[in-house]
């Protein structure tokens, strides 16, 4: 029985990682979804800020030209608003929590498998010991009714031995 209820929560287990492996992947694809938005948004927004600056770079937000990249950027003009800077730390924290979640999941289960693993071990401690305990009422019992027998075989005699006396 005790294997048994081992293998249902270790079942249970992989059910959960499935589970939120299915979570993280939907979060991560919605992620993905807004950081691709967000990016179209900011490239949008560094081709019109080069255009109107009159810079001829038309490339990725993150340039490859170090030059560019670090000595011409212009710390004056935004490369994010706070609407998107918001749905980031919403999706991040959704995470963290999913993650969490995860963790105690995980850290329950833990202890589900080895307080079972530990009761099963014990059980089967406590069965060998009742298993070795009827053998010996068995032993006992036999050597108890070979003397019952020894006994009415006695009592068989003495009443032969009464009845030709009489």
């Amino acid at each position: 029985m005790a294997p048994t209820i081992v293998i249902q929560l270790k079942m249970k287990f992989i059910l959960s990682l499935a589970a939120l492996a299915i979570s993280v992947i939907a979060l991560d694809t919605e992620v993905e979804a807004k950081v691709e938005v967000t990016t179209e948004v900011l490239a949008q927004t560094a081709v019109t800020a080069d255009v109107t600056e009159g810079s001829a770079y038309n490339g990725p937000i993150v340039p490859e030209n170090y030059a560019y990249a670090v000595q011409d950027f212009n710390m004056e003009s935004p490369f994010t608003d706070q609407e998107c800077y918001q749905k980031q730390v919403d999706i991040y924290s959704d995470q963290i929590i999913a993650i969490e979640a995860l963790r105690l999941e995980v850290l329950q289960l833990t202890q589900r498998i080895t307080q079972a693993e530990y009761d099963y071990q014990n059980n089967a401690q406590k069965i060998s010991e009742n298993k070795s305990k009827i053998i010996s009422n068995a032993n006992e019992a036999l050597k108890n009714k070979g003397k019952i027998e020894v006994l009415y075989e006695d009592v068989n005699d003495v009443a032969d031995c009464l009845s030709r006396q009489w």
